[in-house]
């Protein structure tokens, strides 16, 4: 017994130990982290879109909990695949058994403004099959989109962006023949269409997958917003050992890479804009400067818990990032204070609000500012 009492003082030394040697603002995060149970009141003015995914089960919860916090859903459900029937090639809509309508059902009962629009997300790259769904099979296509409307009782779609979409030849076609078919049946049935699209993205030597100014315009007749990704900073630059998500100065390039603020029309096309904001952060290598893992809001808890007495806090105020650094290994994740701060810079920035991907890989703390 007397045995026991000595490990367990012993115990709890050595945690007090653990938690004297983190430094404020890590203490600043593990208090703020796990914190729960906000008032279900929107805080930020602008538009918030978040998506749901099936493999993040929490983001279900979160956003129905916070339902007033959110103004357009978008369950990841369906990929778009193409599939012969009758020997005709149509692209299908598979994922039919990801829908939930007693959820649906929910969300709106705790928020009727609340919109739900499925995430469409294409999973081939044959150019010869985009060209003949961009044209020909075009008609055929929208009438599944609608009917799926009437169904499922859907608010409209988002579009998931796929680079091979803007090589010229296809772009012309996606411009030209797709989006205003799409546009005329969305606006016929009063529904929303997003479209999202990449950052500036420095890795892509082509030239040929990036949407211009000038693009950027012309699309914009045809969709209520664009998400623009501005997440995985360190997939779109090249830049070695850099260990940002999503720093400020990119964004903002992002913004000024698509809008000019000379244009007649920048305002206009401002607000169409979604910045989107990353619920889920990284761990690299040191030494080759890789990414190693995603981390999730499942994880970041047993690296705030087990390894953190080994790493330092490093801020860059300017850029809205931290870092912990170790020996071996950097791990960046968002926090509050991370949120809160691109939401003041969509404000900063006028565009229409933010895109959240996904809830479900954070953590109800993250929510709060929303």
């Amino acid at each position: 017994m007397k045995n026991n009492i000595v490990s367990f003082f012993l115990l709890i030394l050595l945690i007090n130990i653990s938690l004297n040697h983190d430094s404020k603002e890590i203490k600043d995060i593990k208090n703020n982290f796990e914190k729960e149970d906000f008032p279900n009141i929107k805080n930020y003015p602008l538009k918030t879109l978040a998506y749901i995914t099936p493999w993040n089960k929490e983001g279900y919860d979160y956003v129905e909990k916070y339902s007033n916090k959110f103004d357009i859903i978008s369950p990841v459900w369906f990929e778009l695949k193409p599939d012969e029937i009758d020997g005709e090639l149509q692209i299908i809509l598979d994922g039919s058994n990801n829908i939930d309508s007693s959820y649906m059902k929910r969300l709106r009962n705790k928020n009727s403004n609340i919109l739900i629009l499925p995430r469409l997300h294409p999973s081939f790259y044959d150019e010869q099959i985009i060209e003949r769904w961009f044209t020909k099979e075009a008609d055929q296509f929208i009438k599944v989109l609608e009917r799926r409307i009437k169904y499922n009782k859907f608010d409209g779609y988002v579009f998931d962006y796929a680079p091979i979409w803007f090589k010229k030849n296809i772009a012309d076609k996606f411009i030209k023949y797709f989006l205003p078919k799409i546009y005329e049946s969305m606006n016929k049935l009063k529904k929303t269409f997003i479209l999202t699209i990449l950052p500036k993205n420095n890795k892509d030597t082509t030239g040929g997958n990036y949407i211009d100014k000038n693009t950027f315009k012309l699309i914009s007749k045809y969709v209520q917003y664009f998400n623009i990704m501005t997440y995985d900073y360190h997939q779109y630059i090249n830049q070695n050992k850099n260990y940002f998500t999503a720093p400020i100065s990119w964004i903002k390039e992002t913004i000024n890479f698509y809008v000019d603020n000379n244009d007649k029309d920048a305002n206009e096309l401002l607000q169409k804009i979604l910045i989107g904001i990353p619920f889920h952060g990284y761990s690299f290598n040191t030494d080759t400067g890789r990414e190693m893992d995603i981390i999730t809001g499942k994880q970041f808890p047993d690296i705030l818990n087990k390894g953190i007495e080994d790493m330092e806090y490093i801020s860059n105020e300017n850029e809205g990032e931290y870092l912990l650094l170790g020996k071996k290994n950097a791990v960046n994740y968002p926090e509050k204070k991370f949120i809160s701060k691109r939401l003041e810079l969509s404000k900063e920035l006028k565009v229409g609000g933010i895109g959240i991907w996904d809830v479900g890989n954070g953590k109800e703390s993250m929510i709060e500012p929303l």
